[in-house]
C-alpha cells in the first residue's frame, strides 16, 4: 500500500472539466471551481468519482440541471444500486456532488454548529456518525510521517477545545496586517482546527469544505483549482504543521500549509509536491530553493522542558502557541491570573478562563493561596 500511495500521489492532475473554463462562457466558471474542488477533495482518502458523477456534473455546469437535482439525481442512482455499486465510490460520488452543493450557497455563520453540521450534510448516509463527535481516541498512520501519527485532540475535550479555538478566531482582528501576515493566522487557525479531529473520518473534507466558506465570508475569492489539484497535499500539509519528534529533530512546520495558501490566496506559483513534505525527503536541489515564507518559530526563552511536556499532550497548535506566550512572559516565578492572561494574549474572559483551567489540567501549573482568588504560577 505504502508503495502505491507513493506512486499516487505524484499522478498528474487531469481536469475533466478543462473544455468549460477554456470557453470562457459566463456563468459556468463558479459551477467549474466548485465540482473541481468538490471532486479533487475525494483525494485525500484516495477516491475516485464514477463517470455517472462525472457526467451528471457536467449536465449542472452545462445548465441542464440544478445543482439539488443533481444531487438528487446522484442519491437516486445510488438507492436503486445499492447492492452493486462500489461501496468506496458511492461515497466519493455522494459527498462530491453535496459539497458541490454548500460551495454553490452563499449562507455561512462562522460557528461550531456550522462546522458540524457540514460534516452531517457531508456524510448522511455514509457514516453512521455523521455531524457527530467522536467519543474515543484515535490515531493514523501517516505516509508523510513513516507511519507516525499526529497527536489529535483528547475524545474527553473535543467541544471544549473546538469552542475555545472559534472564541479566540472571533476575537482575532486582521486590521492592518499583511497579507503574508493573514496567510500566516489562517494558516495557524486551519491547522489547529483540523488537529482537533473531532469526527471518526471525514475530518480533512470537512474542514476544507468549511475553510473555504470562511475565507470567502472574508472577502477572499477562492476559484481556482489549488484544491482540485492538490488536495493530498494539502492533507500532507495540515500532517506536517501539527506532528513534532523533537527526538529526531522534527518540528512543528507550517510553512508548506502557508505554500499552499499563499498560491490559493495570492496566486503564487509554489512547487506542491508531496515528496518534499515527507519527513525523510533530502534533496540537495530542493533544499537550496529559496524558502522566502518560512518564518523563525518564536521559542520560549526558558521553555525548553515546557515544549518537551506540550509535545506529549492533545493540544491544539493555537493552545500551545498561547501557552508558550504565556510561559515567555510570566516564567516559573512570576504569579499570575485571569485579568494577565487577558492582558497578554489581548483575549476576553471566557477564553482566559478556558486556557487557566486547561493548563491546570495539563499539570502545567500550579494554584498558589493566599495571592488572591484564582492565582496560579508555572511549574513545568
Amino acid at each position: 500500500m505504502a508503495d502505491k500511495r507513493k506512486i499516487h500521489i505524484e499522478d498528474e492532475y487531469t481536469d475533466p472539466f478543462a473544455e468549460y473554463l477554456r470557453a470562457e462562457e459566463p456563468g459556468r466558471a463558479d459551477k467549474v471551481y466548485a465540482w473541481q474542488t468538490a471532486i479533487g477533495l475525494q483525494d485525500v482518502d484516495q477516491l475516485r468519482p464514477s463517470e455517472y458523477l462525472l457526467n451528471t456534473a457536467r449536465d449542472h455546469i452545462e445548465g441542464d440541471i440544478s445543482i439539488e437535482e443533481a444531487r438528487l439525481r446522484i442519491e437516486n442512482y445510488y438507492e436503486e444500486n445499492k447492492h452493486h455499486a462500489p461501496e468506496r465510490t458511492e461515497e466519493a460520488d455522494k459527498v462530491s456532488v453535496r459539497i458541490a452543493e454548500i460551495l454553490s450557497e452563499n449562507s455561512f455563520v462562522f460557528s461550531p454548529t456550522q462546522y458540524i453540521s457540514i460534516h452531517k450534510r457531508l456524510f448522511q448516509d455514509v457514516y453512521a456518525y455523521a455531524g457527530r463527535m467522536r467519543d474515543y481516541n484515535i490515531s493514523k498512520k501517516e505516509w508523510v510521517l513513516n507511519g507516525a501519527s499526529v497527536m489529535y485532540g483528547s475524545a474527553t475535550e473535543l467541544r471544549e477545545t473546538l469552542e475555545y479555538d472559534f472564541q479566540m478566531e472571533r476575537e482575532f482582528s486582521y486590521a492592518n496586517l499583511s497579507m503574508s501576515e493573514i496567510v500566516t493566522h489562517l494558516a495557524r487557525f486551519l491547522s489547529g482546527l483540523w488537529q482537533i479531529h473531532i469526527f471518526g473520518e471525514g475530518n480533512t473534507r470537512t474542514t476544507a469544505v468549511f475553510f473555504i466558506k470562511y475565507i470567502r465570508s472574508l472577502g477572499f475569492h477562492a476559484t481556482n483549482d489549488v484544491f482540485a489539484k492538490n488536495a493530498w497535499y494539502f492533507r500532507n500539509a495540515l500532517v506536517r504543521a501539527n506532528y513534532s519528534n523533537l527526538g529526531a529533530g522534527i518540528h512543528e512546520d507550517l510553512s508548506y500549509l502557508e505554500q499552499f495558501l499563499r498560491n490559493l490566496l495570492m496566486g503564487e506559483k509554489h512547487e506542491l509536491k508531496n515528496r518534499y513534505l515527507h519527513i525523510a525527503w533530502k534533496d540537495s536541489v530542493y533544499s537550496n530553493k529559496k524558502q522566502p515564507i518560512k518564518q523563525p518559530i518564536k521559542q520560549p526563552i526558558k521553555g525548553n522542558s515546557l515544549l518537551k511536556i506540550l509535545e506529549t499532550k492533545s493540544v491544539s497548535s493555537r493552545t500551545k502557541t498561547n501557552i508558550i506566550t504565556l510561559y515567555d512572559e510570566f516564567g516559573r516565578e512570576k504569579i499570575f491570573g485571569r485579568g494577565d492572561v487577558m492582558e497578554v494574549l489581548g483575549i476576553t474572559q471566557r477564553p482566559a478562563t478556558v486556557l487557566i483551567g486547561r493548563m491546570y489540567e495539563l499539570a502545567l501549573t500550579e494554584r498558589i493561596t493566599g495571592a488572591g482568588k484564582g492565582k496560579y504560577r508555572f511549574i513545568a
